[in-house]
C-alpha cells in the first residue's frame, strides 16, 4: 500500500501569483454589493492608519490616543477596533481572523486572543491580536514599515489599514478606493439580519455545495421549501437514483470469468465491465448528473474522501460497489456504525491489508489508517479543531507501542466464504466480497499452542478522560479444547466493537471529522469557531441513528456557510476536477450527444477519461490520503488550500480544456472499443443563445450567467473583460456571442474557485 505523502508538484510561482491576485481583485471587488455582514476596522479620522493601541486592558471606551508603532514578536499584543459585527452567544475569539500584508507581498496570519464589546460604544469591539505568524509558513514579520490589516468574520473580510510595525511609512500602498474609516458616533443603519436570509444567490451557493451544481429543479425546491427543510426532504429520497449497476461475484481468474469462447466484443465488454472501474465511474457520474438525491451522494463523496478505497487497485467492481453502498447507507447515519461496516468491508479489508494481518503476522496498515485518517489524526486536538500544546508542541495522540496493542484487534478477519446461510453471498471458488469479514481460526480445533489467526492476547487501548474499555483482558475462554473456535470469533467481536468504541468516542473524532467535511463540502481553511460549532452538533448526536445528517445540517446552514457572497480572499476552494465538471454541466441541462432514441437524451457518463487529466480519477484516489492532503497550504502562503494540491500548469491546461470541448464540441466515442458508449455527453446552450438573442449589448447574457454559475458574485472588471469578448462578436449570431462567454467564465479564476 502507498502510504507516501502527495510531492509537491512543479507550479509556476508567477502563474500562482496571479491566480491569487484574481481572487483578491474578486473580494474586493464584491465588498460593496455584499448582503452578508463585512467586518469594518477603525481608522484614524483623517487616514487610512489602523486605530490602534497597546494592550493593557481594554477599557469601556476608545482610546483618546492613537497608538501608530508597535514592534512585532511573539508576546507583543496589541488592540484594533471593529464594528460591523454581531456575534452571537457563544461565538468568541476564533470567529475571527487577523491577516497582514507587508510590502514583498509576504501575508501573516496573526492570533486573535479575545474580543469584547465596548461599554460606552456598544456597538464597536475591540480585538486583542498577537503580532506573531501563527502559520509558521512565510517568517515572522519585520519591524521596518507599514503593512495592510485586515479582520475576517464568517468569510468576509473588513477593508484594510494600515498598521506600523516598528516604523511608519514604506513601499506598500493603500489598496485602490481606500478611504478613512473613523469610528461611528451612532449605532450603524446597516440591518445585519438580512445576511441569514436565502436570498437567490445564496440558494445558488448552496446548491454549489450540497449538490453536484445547480439546476432550475433543485432552485425551484429550495425557493419552496428554504435550505433547511430541503435537507430533510433529501434524506428521505430513495437511492441510488439511477440503480447501481448489475455486477455480479465473478471468480478471480479473467479466463473463467470472461471465457475466451464469448464472441470479441462481448468478451471485451465483460473484461471492462467487471474486472476495471469502467462501469462504476460511469454510474457515478451519471447519478452526481442526474440523480434525486443530490445531497445523498455529495455527502458519500465527501465521506469517501476520509474512508478511502481506491476502485483500481480492486481486481474487480464488484468488489469495489459493496464499499460504495455502505457509504450511501450511512451517509446520513450514524458515525459509529460507519465504522463498523467499513472496517469489516471486504474491499477496505483488502486495500489497508487488513485481510492478510494475522496473529503470526500482524500488519499495521488498517489500524494506523483507522487512528491517522479516519477518526482521531496525529495530534490531540481542542474542540475546535485547532492543536493542543505542550511547552510549545503538538503533543501526539498515540505512540507506535499504541498501535501496536490495536493492530492485535484487527487480526484474524477475512472475507466470508463458508456456505449460506453462514454468509448469505459466498460462492464456491469465488471471494466473497459482499458480506463482512469474519473470523478464521485457521485449524480445525485449535490447542493452546495454537489458537488460530486472531491475537487473544490482552489489548491496552487509549486512555482519555471518559475512554470506554481502555483495556481489554485476555480471552479468558480460549484454552478449553474443541469449544475454542466460537469462543475466539466471540472474543474477535467483543473486542472489535469495544476497540471501536474506544476510538469513536476520542474528544478529536468530532472536530477533526467536522474539519474534513467542512474542507470538502465549503471552504479549504475553515475558522475554528466554525469547527467548533459542527463539532458540538457531532458530539450532541452522538446517540442519534440520523447523526451525519445533522452534522450535514450544521455545516451547510452555519453562518460561515450562507450568504450570497463571500469576500474574504482564502475563502473557498478550488473546484476539484468532478466537481468542476459535474457543475458545469448540470448548469446546461447535460445532455447526450446523439439523438438515438435509447440514449433518451442523458449522458451516458463516461466523462473519466476527460477527468484524469485534470488530477483526480473518480473512485480511485492514488493513496490512502486520497486525491490531495487536506494540509496543503498555497506555496508562499498561509492559506489552506486542499485542492490545490493538484493544480499545477498541466492540469490548468487539462482543466481550460475540458471548458472548451463542452462548450465548442462534445464527448461522443464512437470508434473501436469505446463504441460500446454510444450517446456522449453535451450541453444543451438553447437558453444561453435565447439570453444573447434577446440583446445586443450582451448584458442580459453576461447577468444570467452571472446568476447561473457565480451565484452573482462576478467582478465589475469581470463583467467588462468578457462583455468586450462578447460584443466582438456580431449580434447576429447569438450562439457564438453565448459560446465566448460561457468558455471565458468557466475559465476563469472567479469560477474555478467555489466561493
Amino acid at each position: 500500500m502507498n502510504h507516501q505523502k502527495h510531492s509537491e508538484r512543479p507550479f509556476g510561482q508567477n502563474f500562482l501569483r496571479f491566480f491569487i491576485f484574481c481572487l483578491f481583485l474578486f473580494a474586493a471587488a464584491s465588498a460593496s454589493a455584499q448582503d452578508s455582514p463585512a467586518p469594518v476596522l477603525i481608522s484614524e479620522n483623517d487616514s487610512t492608519r489602523a486605530l490602534s493601541s497597546e494592550y493593557r486592558r481594554l477599557g469601556y471606551a476608545l482610546p483618546r490616543r492613537n497608538t501608530r508603532i508597535f514592534y512585532p514578536g511573539d508576546e507583543s499584543r496589541i488592540v484594533l477596533y471593529a464594528y460591523n459585527l454581531a456575534p452571537e452567544v457563544g461565538e468568541s475569539a476564533d470567529s475571527l481572523r487577523v491577516f497582514a500584508e507587508d510590502r514583498d507581498g509576504r501575508i501573516y496570519k496573526f492570533p486573535v486572543e479575545s474580543v469584547e464589546r465596548l461599554a460606552f460604544h456598544h456597538w464597536i469591539y475591540a480585538i486583542v491580536v498577537r503580532l506573531y505568524d501563527e502559520s509558521g509558513l512565510v517568517g515572522q514579520p519585520k519591524a521596518d514599515g507599514d503593512v495592510l490589516v485586515r479582520l475576517t468574520w464568517r468569510g468576509n473580510t473588513s477593508n484594510r489599514v494600515r498598521l506600523g510595525l516598528g516604523a511608519i511609512g514604506g513601499a506598500i500602498a493603500d489598496d485602490e478606493n481606500s478611504t478613512p474609516t473613523p469610528a461611528p458616533t451612532t449605532v450603524p443603519t446597516e440591518n445585519l439580519a438580512s445576511a441569514f436570509q436565502m436570498s437567490e444567490g445564496d440558494r445558488y451557493r448552496f446548491m454549489e455545495q450540497a449538490t453536484f451544481g445547480a439546476n432550475p429543479a433543485v432552485e425551484l425546491r429550495l425557493r419552496q421549501l428554504g435550505a433547511a427543510r430541503w435537507m430533510t426532504e433529501q434524506a428521505e429520497k430513495p437511492y441510488p437514483s439511477i440503480p447501481y449497476p448489475n455486477l455480479p461475484q465473478k471468480s478471480s481468474n479473467k479466463t473463467v470469468g470472461c471465457p475466451s469462447s464469448l464472441p470479441a466484443d462481448q468478451h471485451f465488454r465483460c473484461e471492462l465491465d467487471h474486472y476495471s472501474p469502467y462501469m462504476l465511474q460511469r454510474w457515478y457520474f451519471t447519478d452526481a448528473l442526474y440523480g434525486d438525491a443530490q445531497l445523498r451522494r455529495r455527502a458519500a463523496w465527501a465521506l469517501s474522501k476520509i474512508w478511502v478505497v481506491a476502485a483500481n487497485q480492486m481486481e474487480q467492481a464488484r468488489w469495489h460497489l459493496e464499499y460504495l453502498k455502505i457509504l450511501d447507507r450511512h451517509a446520513f447515519g450514524n458515525y459509529r456504525e460507519l465504522m463498523q461496516d467499513m472496517t469489516l468491508n471486504p474491499a477496505m479489508g483488502n486495500y489497508l491489508d487488513m485481510m492478510q494481518s494475522t496473529r503470526q503476522s500482524p500488519n499495521e496498515n488498517y489500524p494506523r489508517e483507522i487512528l491517522q485518517l479516519f477518526s482521531i489524526g496525529l495530534d490531540e486536538l481542542n474542540p475546535n479543531g485547532t492543536p493542543k500544546l505542550a511547552n510549545g508542541k503538538r503533543i501526539p495522540t498515540y505512540t507506535q507501542n499504541d498501535l501496536v496493542e490495536y493492530t492485535k484487534v484487527f487480526t484474524g478477519w477475512t472475507t466470508c466464504n463458508s456456505a449460506p446461510p453462514a454468509c448469505p453471498n459466498a460462492l464456491p471458488g469465488i471471494p466473497n466480497y459482499v458480506d463482512p469479514m469474519t473470523l478464521t481460526i485457521g485449524v480445525a480445533t485449535p490447542t493452546a499452542a495454537n489458537p488460530g489467526n486472531h491475537d487473544i492476547s490482552a489489548k491496552t487501548l487509549l486512555s482519555y478522560p471518559g475512554a470506554p474499555f481502555s483495556r481489554i483482558p485476555a480471552c479468558a475462554n480460549c484454552t478449553d479444547g474443541v469449544g475454542d473456535a466460537e469462543d475466539i470469533k466471540n472474543y474477535a467481536r467483543d473486542s472489535l466493537g469495544k476497540t471501536l468504541d474506544n476510538i469513536y468516542n476520542h474528544p478529536n473524532v468530532a472536530p477533526f471529522v467536522s474539519r474534513r467535511l467542512i474542507q470538502h463540502l465549503v471552504t479549504g481553511d475553515p475558522s475554528p469557531a466554525y469547527v467548533a460549532r459542527v463539532a458540538a452538533v457531532f458530539n450532541d448526536n452522538r446517540a442519534n441513528p440520523r447523526q451525519m445528517l445533522e452534522v450535514f445540517k450544521a455545516i451547510l446552514l452555519d453562518p460561515e456557510a450562507r450568504g450570497s457572497r463571500k469576500t474574504a480572499p482564502e475563502y473557498g476552494k478550488m473546484r476539484e476536477p468532478f466537481q468542476l465538471a459535474t457543475s458545469f454541466l448540470r448548469a446546461f441541462g447535460v445532455k447526450s450527444a446523439s439523438a438515438a432514441a435509447g440514449c433518451q437524451n442523458r449522458s451516458d457518463g463516461f466523462i473519466s477519461p476527460q477527468i484524469v487529466p485534470m488530477g483526480q480519477e473518480v473512485l480511485s484516489p492514488p493513496s490512502v490520503f486520497s486525491y490531495y492532503s487536506p494540509e496543503y497550504v498555497l506555496p508562499g502562503t498561509s492559506i489552506v488550500a486542499p485542492e490545490f494540491n493538484i493544480f499545477d500548469t498541466e492540469t490548468t491546461f487539462h482543466r481550460s480544456n475540458f471548458i472548451h470541448l463542452m462548450t465548442y464540441a462534445y464527448i461522443f466515442p464512437q470508434d473501436g472499443a469505446w463504441a460500446v458508449v454510444p450517446c456522449g455527453t453535451a450541453l444543451n446552450l438553447a437558453q444561453a443563445q435565447n439570453w444573447a438573442s434577446l440583446d445586443p449589448t450582451g448584458i442580459v447574457l453576461i447577468e444570467n450567467l452571472n446568476r447561473l454559475l457565480m451565484h452573482g458574485s462576478m467582478s465589475a472588471e469581470m463583467k467588462a473583460d468578457v462583455r468586450e469578448a462578447v460584443t466582438a462578436i456580431h449580434a447576429s449570431d447569438a450562439l457564438a456571442r453565448a459560446k465566448q462567454a460561457i468558455y471565458l467564465i468557466g475559465t476563469s479564476a472567479q469560477y474555478q474557485v467555489q466561493r
